[in-house]
């Protein structure tokens, strides 16, 4: 217990105190409530303490209590009615300010009863409040009360509050004590007594939280369908790790307590507006793992930038995930849609929807007439239902059906595999001899299934050569990118310059394997055509990997002729690839004073950029707004570009980064640079 001193000097420090108090910089403030809320709800008083001098044999002790039920007060009492107190004799209550934590501002409702009698060679000294911070009551002195005349008593009623803001405190401190400095004998016997109903301690927490992510389908590189949850594990040496956020393209969608301590780490006051009022003074977790989850069947398809921030109990926050998603909630295909029925012309096909995960609202039939290998596809006029009856147009091709699935996050196509070659009236499913099956004379040919420079494998061999086991006419091929995880996907993103693997399989009418069998491949830049390129062979089975080399965003598909003598091309499913740019940025300085000027710079590394250069757009962050655009740039035909910008604000932390849109002409994906961030004092 502090040494009580003079009147005088008591108001000199009061004084000096409440003169000097230097605000905190950056770092949040939340409210710790004892014994009650505002409001009435009970809280406890967790985080005081309670002390007192070394008792003397034949005087007075004290006592105290604690708030421990709804209704009760902390209070600090000499109630003797025989014994004294003896001079110098103190109870205190104390609050100590977490690690990490400082006082910022206190409220205390209290009330006092102190006594000042005088009892001829028994007692003449008063009975003293005093409120102080830190551990010296004589420098850090808030509040003092006593009788203001020998024999009186001086009572102060609830409601009666002292309070005070703009500390940097460490500890605050209630005492009740028998005054030393003035009379020769004790206190008492008279009953004293100071009383706390309800308290508001404001803590700063100074130093922000730390985390990451860790798992979860929004960690991962696929496309995220439905709930998709993230994980992450934050730290905190202050008021403990409060609430998880997450934001989409800069509109928060949730925030959440991480975990809720067995119900500390809970706004006790939630009707105010003020999330950060807890009955503790470390009300939630130093150390703690959870999750987060985002509906994505809320947004659009397509890209979304996602952040997760975490948050202390005094509101610092840390940035612990950031990165674009792709949300994919349309249908998709897992059964292909299959025709039924006889392929004659005068007869009707029908086509079953197949199976869809996504739980389709409806379904759009289109209806396509090909040539007799079953490629070269063209919609027929006027064909849209789930059943078509075939006409005389129809005789010697085959028809296929694309079904178009849709719900409120979009639709996707699935085709069924071609029909039988369609039979005449006759019977016949080959033109007699002299009659064309489609073009007619003087048609312009096109390439097998429009790709450029396709030529079949086995074309130099004389003969009927089948190509591979089982060869056939109804061949299947599927592709797929192989996932590092072992799945599969027929849509990825990946960075500029690494190889991707696609495995397949080539299957006939029954689903067995193809297997020796010699397949091509092509592949479509966004823009262009399709280009024929190097292929594979199948394994025994039908089975093959292929390695697609580093270059521009792509379409990827496989070509099969069943035999050497085939003009009629069959053809895979196509697979995407987006690839990212490389996209930098720079600053030519870190520190920025004085002019507050900094030259911003970047380039673009992606190669065939237009004459014309590309737009960047630059994106700018600061503390408590996040990433907001403020210019867009053009390149060089380099990809080189430069720019200055001046800081409004004198001081502070600020980042940069570059976003580089899809551009025609620059077969790329949406790209993002990584952050750099230059201080400003």
């Amino acid at each position: 217990m502090p040494t009580f001193r003079t009147a005088l000097a008591v108001t000199l420090t009061l004084a000096a105190v409440l003169l000097i108090r230097a605000p905190l910089a950056i770092a949040g403030t939340y409210t710790v409530h004892t014994c009650q809320t505002p409001t009435g709800t009970w809280t406890g008083n967790d985080g005081w303490t309670s002390a007192t001098s070394a008792p003397t044999p034949g005087y007075e002790a004290g006592s105290n209590s604690s708030c421990g039920a709804p209704g009760s007060r902390l209070t600090l009492r000499f109630d003797s009615p025989t014994l004294t107190t003896r001079a110098g004799s103190w109870l205190s209550l104390d609050f100590l300010a977490p690690a990490g934590t400082v006082i910022r501002s206190f409220v205390l409702n209290r009330s006092f009863s102190l006594g000042w009698p005088v009892v001829a060679d028994l007692a003449d000294r008063p009975y003293l409040l005093q409120v102080w911070h830190g551990d010296d009551a004589n420098t850090g002195l808030l509040d003092v009360k006593k009788p203001i005349q020998a024999g009186q008593s001086l009572v102060q009623a609830l409601p009666s509050a002292v309070s005070g803001d703009r500390g940097s405190w460490r500890s605050l401190h209630v005492g009740l004590a028998c005054w030393v400095l003035t009379g020769n004998l004790d206190c008492g016997p008279f009953p004293a007594e100071v009383a706390i109903s309800r308290a508001q301690i404001g803590l700063t927490d100074v130093a922000g939280p730390n985390g990451s992510a860790t798992g979860g389908a929004l960690a991962g590189s696929q496309p995220v369908r439905g709930l998709a949850s993230l994980a992450v594990h934050a730290s905190d040496t202050g008021g403990g790790v409060y609430r998880v956020a997450l934001t989409v393209d800069e509109q928060e969608v949730v925030r959440k307590v991480l975990d809720d301590d067995g119900g500390s780490c809970a706004d006790v006051e939630p009707g105010n507006g003020d999330a950060y009022e807890f009955g503790s003074p470390t009300p939630c977790p130093l150390d703690v793992d959870g999750s987060v989850q985002l509906d994505s069947s809320t947004l659009r398809d397509g890209p979304h930038v996602v952040r997760a921030t975490v948050e202390d109990a005094g509101g610092n926050e840390a940035v612990v995930y950031e990165r674009t998603v792709v949300t994919h909630n349309a249908p998709i295909n897992e059964d292909a849609p299959t025709l039924s029925g006889d392929a004659y012309v005068g007869s009707q096909l029908t086509v079953a929807a197949g199976q869809w995960d996504g739980s389709p609202s409806g379904y759009d039939y289109r209806w396509l007439r090909c040539d007799a290998g079953g490629s070269a596809c063209a919609p027929i006029a006027g064909a849209s239902g789930a059943g078509y009856t075939l006409t005389a147009s129809d005789a010697y091709h085959r028809v296929r059906v694309e079904v178009t699935a849709a719900n409120g996050s979009g639709a996707a196509v699935a085709g069924s595999a071609p029909s039988d070659l369609v039979a005449d009236v006759a019977g016949r499913t080959v033109p007699p001899l002299g009659q064309d099956a489609g073009g007619g004379a003087g048609a312009t040919p096109r390439p097998p299934g429009g790709i450029d420079g396709i030529v079949n494998p086995l074309a130099q061999l004389p003969g009927h050569v089948a190509n591979g086991a089982d060869a056939t006419v109804h061949a299947r091929i599927t592709v797929a990118f192989q996932r590092g995880d072992g799945g599969t996907v027929r849509r990825v993103q990946a960075p500029q310059g690494r190889p991707l693997t696609i495995v397949g399989r080539l299957t006939d009418a029954s689903g067995a394997g193809v297997g020796g069998a010699e397949l091509g491949a092509a592949w479509r830049v966004p823009g262009r055509g399709w280009v024929a390129r190097p292929g594979v062979r199948t394994a025994s089975d039908g089975r093959f990997v292929y390695v697609l080399p580093p270059g521009p965003s792509r379409d990827v598909r496989f070509t099969y002729f069943a035999f050497s003598d085939s003009r009629a091309v069959e053809l895979s499913n196509v697979v995407h690839v987006d690839v990212l740019a490389e996209l930098a940025i720079r600053a030519d300085r870190r520190h920025v004073t004085g002019a507050r000027v900094v030259r911003l710079s970047g380039s673009v590394d992606g190669g065939a950029i237009p004459r014309a250069g590309l737009l960047v757009t630059l994106q700018g962050w600061q503390r408590g707004w996040g990433w907001k655009t403020f210019r867009a740039v053009r390149t060089d035909s380099h990809g080189r570009w430069s720019t200055r910008y001046r800081f409004r604000l004198s001081r502070g932390r600020f980042g940069f980064r570059a976003l580089l849109p899809h551009q025609g002409g620059f077969p790329f994906a949406t790209s993002r640079s990584s952050g750099v961030y230059v201080v400003v004092s």
